[in-house]
């Protein structure tokens, strides 16, 4: 009769067993059933461990396979971020890029400006030379206009901090006591006869 306490010996076919006990004396049958007895019951056990386990490592299966969907999503949303932020660097990229070729363009009109008229030492030279001095003139009034687009916020709230007695209108006596200050032709003519 094989051992029961060792745990191959506890795992029997049913073959291993009588078909009947009819022809056994009942001591040899009660030993029979006493064996086949405890096989069942550590059969039963060992089914019931291994159901068990099958269940813990089907909960450990879901929770791996919630991490893995929970990751993909962090990995995927890392990914649009990465990409949003690649896009908008590239956005400043360009526009840095079309900022310096507009800077550059304008420095070089200006350049060129002073290039026609560097050469120039008195002030009635540029006036004898009337097609280099309006070059000057419109290179200079590209590059004021430009800064006036780039600063056009700034040019607004400058205006508005500047005194209100520079915005209104002269009255007739400060025209008569300071005639240099209108802008009418007898105010100019005065002012020009004053000096």
């Amino acid at each position: 009769m094989p051992n029961p306490n060792l745990p191959s010996d506890r795992f029997r076919s049913a073959t291993d067993f009588p078909q009947s006990i009819a022809h056994l004396p009942p001591t040899e049958a009660n030993e029979i059933y006493t064996e086949m007895r405890d096989c069942l019951i550590f059969t039963n056990r060992s089914r019931a461990q291994l159901v068990r386990r099958n269940e813990e490592h089907k909960q450990k299966a879901l929770i791996l396979k919630s991490d893995v969907i929970r990751l993909q999503e962090s990995i995927d949303r890392l990914n649009r971020e990465k990409q949003s932020l690649a896009q908008n660097q590239q956005n400043t990229i360009n526009e840095l890029e079309q900022e310096l070729r507009s800077m550059t363009r304008h420095l070089d009109q200006l350049s060129k400006a002073f290039e026609d008229v560097e050469d120039i030492n008195s002030a009635m030279g540029v006036m004898a030379i009337p097609g280099r001095f309006a070059r000057f003139w419109q290179a200079l009034k590209a590059l004021i206009v430009w800064w006036r687009e780039e600063h056009a916020e700034d040019s607004l709230t400058n205006s508005r901090t500047l005194p209100a007695s520079f915005n209104k209108p002269l009255s007739e006596q400060e025209i008569r006591e300071n005639p240099q200050l209108g802008s009418d032709p007898a105010s100019i003519n005065r002012s020009l006869l004053d000096r």
